[in-house]
């Protein structure tokens, strides 16, 4: 009996993905709000049309008489709203098809895998690109370069010289990473070599500031993006709630607001992007959240007025996951919290839109709902523009034009629950997110 219920499992989910595959080339997509991420706007009663795998046209829906053709798949979108698709710009996925499925089911249809075994990521690419897995569009690092006294493993290189440090840029290279993530206890002479090498090959380097460099020499050296808080010199994280909670004392120097101020501004001038991740603090440090989030919102006025570039991630991993924080949705909750520290609707949109596309120098490609851009779309029940919990509210996604609705989307999702059944947190959390 049991072999029986298998076999139908099987059947059923290869008929789900024979049906999305056998999907009309051409979509239209009619009577839609569009959001206009770059300018925080929406274009009402939008027509959409795809073929294959890009935007051909964003016209008004009273243009509509050429969609007879019995090959156009005609999706009615009055009363939703259009997005790009999203980005999370901090992920560690460990290449599992379970996460890229929970990601591409929150309209997450692209991720920056921050650390990892370079061979599972991969060939995780190469399945998500050769159509074996449908999942999002993954740019990752492999292993990430760190200092003693950690110890190595499959996501994490020990450098204990220069030396070492350009060999790992160059074996990195050679894997065919996109990027160097460069983390703690870094020695001073390894993280300048890193640098360099970096540059001479012509690869980016980001992640964490070790404590042997200051945040201003990291962004006057070139990293990309700064992580979580380590844009925060470390000698001011512990004082910084005596400044937020309005009872200054004597601090450092570099440590007061005025310094702040200059620090962001250079990082605006050396466009050194940043990426808080500052959700996954409530999962990392749950009894300083409060302290942490209050800090936070002090800064970012200072992120805004300075014009200082921000990306969208979660530090998503099987360890918050253990903890209850869900891949993909841990994103529509960075969202929110972006939104309550002070950052617009529209600002928080552009963090897991437009600037991630920007930031990978994708632009051309990614990022707004333009003719000729890849399609890669989320439709929403509500515009999240007024609310920014309506980015949860999916109705369907569409990746490189293949219509994915909610229906396509849980049944996706309720698989992969019984995949992980003999891991009763993962199911739970697979669960969760139908």
């Amino acid at each position: 009996m049991r072999r029986w219920v298998n076999l139908f499992c099987l059947c059923f989910a290869l008929t789900a993905l024979r049906a999305v595959a056998a999907s009309p080339s051409k979509i239209a997509i009619i009577h839609v709000s569009v959001i206009d991420v770059r300018a925080g706007t929406i274009k009402p009663d939008t027509t959409v049309l795809i073929e294959g795998d890009r935007i051909t046209e964003v016209r008004p829906s009273k243009n509509n008489e050429s969609l007879s053709a019995k090959d156009i798949q005609v999706i009615d979108g009055r009363g939703k709203f259009l997005l790009p698709g999203l980005w999370d710009m901090h992920v560690h996925t460990d290449g599992e098809d379970r996460v890229l499925h929970f990601l591409l089911a929150n309209g997450i249809t692209g991720v920056r895998d921050m650390a990892g075994d370079a061979a599972k990521l991969a060939d995780a690419r190469r399945r998500i690109t050769s159509g074996e897995v449908t999942g999002p569009r993954l740019v990752f690092a492999g292993p990430m370069l760190e200092g003693p006294p950690s110890q190595a493993d499959d996501w994490t290189w020990i450098i204990h010289s220069p030396e070492e440090a350009r060999n790992a840029v160059d074996r990195l290279v050679e894997l065919r990473v996109d990027f160097i993530k460069v983390h703690d206890g870094l020695a001073r002479e390894s993280y300048l070599a890193i640098a360099a090498a970096s540059k001479e090959r012509g690869i980016s380097f980001v992640g964490h500031v070790p404590a042997s460099m200051t945040p201003a020499e990291a962004s006057d050296l070139g990293q990309k993006s700064i992580e979580h808080f380590e844009f925060v010199p470390k000698s001011c994280h512990v004082l910084l709630e005596s400044v937020v909670g309005g009872a200054p004392r004597h601090l450092p120097s570099g440590c007061d607001p005025q310094s702040f101020d200059e620090l962001l501004h250079r990082f605006a001038q050396d466009r050194t992007w940043l990426d808080p991740t500052i959700q996954s603090f409530r999962y990392w440090a749950p009894t300083q959240w409060s302290a942490i989030f209050s800090e936070f919102r002090e800064l970012v006025r200072s992120i805004r007025q300075n014009h200082v570039s921000i990306l969208a991630g979660t530090d998503s991993s099987s360890v918050l996951e253990e903890k209850g924080d869900l891949p993909g949705t841990s994103l529509h909750d960075e969202l929110a919290l972006l939104v309550d520290a002070g950052f617009t609707p529209s600002e928080a949109l552009r963090a897991a839109t437009l600037n991630p596309a920007s930031f990978l120098g994708l632009s051309d490609s990614l990022g707004t709902i333009d003719a000729g851009k890849t399609a890669n779309l989320v439709l929403l029940e509500a515009n999240p523009l007024q609310e920014i919990h309506n980015t949860k509210r999916i109705a369907a996604v569409i990746l490189e034009g293949r219509y994915l609705d909610r229906l396509a989307l849980d049944r996706m999702l309720r698989e992969d629950c019984r995949n992980c059944s003999g891991n009763p947190a993962h199911q739970r959390l697979a669960l969760k997110s139908l």
